[in-house]
């Protein structure tokens, strides 16, 4: 082979590469725009070094430029539906990591905010009576001089605007502890490199970065307080509490993996109210739920319901009211949006949370808290707070994966991006308790309600629908279709394994659980016996999504799904339906009967 033909053969390969990668990029980019968060995350640690490359070529500032990556890729998360070229994503990543560049230089050069003091520029005179050594002279010194100029210069506005600023950071770092000050000072005041710093202090560059990044997340929160009026409390240690309640245990037998519904049992049982898993997950309608999103196998859809009104109206049927907080953070990436979009947005300030949760354990109630730090190989899932500890700032919470529980501060509870946190009190009862015979008949008129529930879920493909244009969610036995299709789709974009790992896991489990309520539910007659076959149906239904279960074990895995696999898959999918159609048609008959019955 000729020099020649050896470089035609070279340069074919090396654009044929050059295509697959673009290929591979666009199938990341379309599967981040359904909700793969596992595609995102691919998509950028391929690209992060180049965007952080971007950002310094710019402001000449490598420290810099990792916040303003880090503001990038938050917008590229919160807006890749706007994406419409999806080969197109290393470009349109380029322009955002441009503009966030351009807006951090308009607002003051390439230090913005975090300005070294030592450029602020100081006449010598004034500048030798200043100890550079001590942050609070530096900063007494600044504020004067501030305070002077803005009585001589022409734009005194400008003057006292910084005065401002000084007066604040001098304010704001009392929130700093000792170590977290004296990296902060050796950052942002000496300027010296986070290389140069984990060398001062025998840690890796790793951990200061991450001590500069909590101090940043602290001053934020405290420039809030400071701004807000929220001054710390002049009684000082003396109001300084901790409290941890005694969570009853929770046996894997009356766990489910619907964990909204495991964690009001749970809650119940802390409270003295042990309710059934079963019946909780009946009367909750979870035991007969199936949602799938239209465009992603991502297991999302196993959350997208109204949170509020599910909670507070199912809560209410069990005898109680409910006090919620919730919310979402602004210039966060917020998981579940579809879920949590009408929340409104809420400041990061421990404020806002950490009275709430006093409240409620002082009271001896655990609370419900939404947690986006469960451990794997969850995402996120419902917990239980049951305790708090004032000078620790910390408080005690369950996680699914941990049956002794985990810790997490204060300030990891302000800043979680989805704030959804519920407490509950007992509604007050009549001080005589209702007669057996009509506590009797409020059992079957629950039971009547939840199988009418079923029937309208399984026939309405289109249970919640999000407001966000490009989320849209499939429910009822429609959305089996749906899933069927995405197991049998296109074979260059196989399904999310981690996804329908949990989607099988959740559902077949739920089903189970349809099959247990229904051979309890205080029915008589021919409604019974419809009930019964209903029960056996779903118990049929639930075996088949049990086979998918175990052929696709909900694990986080990089491993791909064969098509092989994916039409075996939805081979079960197809029996599962069949089965679940048939225990609606029975419910159906359950509820003409109850109806006859009604009318004689």
């Amino acid at each position: 082979m000729s020099s020649y033909d050896y470089s035609i053969n070279f340069n074919a390969e090396t654009d044929r590469g050059e295509a697959d990668e673009v290929d591979r990029r666009r199938m990341l980019a379309e599967r981040a725009q359904l909700g793969d968060t596992e595609a995102f995350g691919e998509l950028i640690e391929q690209h992060r070094s180049k965007a952080k490359m971007w950002a310094e070529r710019m402001t000449g500032d490598p420290h810099m430029a990792d916040d303003i990556v880090q503001d990038a890729l938050i917008r590229a998360f919160l807006h890749i539906g706007s994406l419409h070229d999806t080969s197109r994503f290393l470009p349109w990543l380029h322009k955002i990591v441009r503009n966030q560049a351009n807006m951090r230089l308009r607002r003051g050069g390439p230090y913005k905010r975090e300005k070294p003091f030592a450029a602020f520029g100081l006449p010598d005179s004034e500048a030798d009576s200043v100890d550079w050594d001590d942050l609070d002279s530096v900063l007494f010194h600044l504020t004067r001089t501030a305070a002077n100029a803005a009585k001589n210069v022409h734009d005194p506005a400008e003057s006292l605007m910084r005065k401002e600023l000084y007066e604040t950071i001098h304010s704001v770092l009392n929130c700093l502890n000792r170590k977290e000050r004296d990296i902060f000072e050796a950052y942002f005041f000496k300027q010296l490199s986070p290389d140069e710093i984990a060398a001062m202090y025998q840690m890796t560059t790793g951990s200061i970065y991450t001590y500069i990044h909590r101090s940043r997340q602290k001053l934020r929160q405290e420039h809030i307080r400071v701004s807000l009026g929220l001054l710390p409390d002049k009684g000082g240690m003396a109001l300084v509490k901790s409290r941890l309640l005694p969570l009853p245990e929770w046996p894997a037998s009356d766990a489910v993996m619907q964990s909204f519904v495991d964690r009001i049992g749970h809650l119940l049982a802390a409270i003295g109210d042990k309710r059934e898993t079963a019946e909780l997950m009946g009367l909750s309608g979870f035991a007969f739920r199936i949602q799938i999103s239209d465009k992603t196998t991502f297991a999302d859809g196993i959350y997208m319901f109204d949170w509020r009104r599910t909670l507070m109206s199912f809560m209410q049927e069990l005898g109680y009211e409910v006090s919620l907080l919730c919310g979402q953070l602004a210039d966060s990436p917020v998981p579940l949006l579809g879920a949590v979009e009408r929340f409104p947005v809420v400041l990061p300030i421990e404020e806002a949370v950490i009275p709430f949760i006093r409240r409620a354990i002082d009271a001896g109630k655990p609370v419900i808290y939404f947690d986006t730090t469960a451990s794997r190989p969850y995402v996120h899932e419902w917990s239980l707070i049951y305790g708090y500890d004032d000078e620790k700032r910390t408080v005690r919470l369950t996680d699914v994966m941990k049956p002794d529980g985990k810790t997490l501060t204060y300030e990891d509870i302000a800043l979680n991006p989805v704030r959804f946190l519920a407490s509950v009190n007992r509604i007050e009862e009549s001080v005589k308790l209702p007669a057996l015979h009509a506590r009797d008949a409020a059992r079957r008129h629950m039971a009547e309600v939840s199988i009418r529930r079923a029937v309208e879920h399984a026939k309405n493909p289109r249970a919640y629908c999000p407001m966000t244009a490009y989320l849209s969610y499939t429910s009822g036995l429609s959305a089996y279709d749906r899933w069927i299709r995405h197991m049998r789709g296109d074979p260059a974009i196989p399904p999310n394994r981690y996804g329908v790992g949990q989607l099988a896991a959740v559902y077949a489990q739920a089903r189970s659980y349809a099959a247990r309520y229904l051979r309890g539910v205080p029915l008589q007659g021919e409604a019974m016996r419809f009930a019964l076959l209903a029960s056996e149906a779903y118990e049929q239904a639930g075996e088949a999504l049990g086979e998918f279960s175990a052929a696709v074990p909900f694990m986080r895995t990089a491993e791909v799904l064969s098509p092989e696999h994916c039409e075996k898959c939805a081979v079960w999918l197809e029996q599962a339906k069949a089965f679940e159609a048939a225990a609606i048609g029975y419910l159906e008959k359950a509820v003409d009967q109850l109806e006859k019955g009604k009318s004689l």
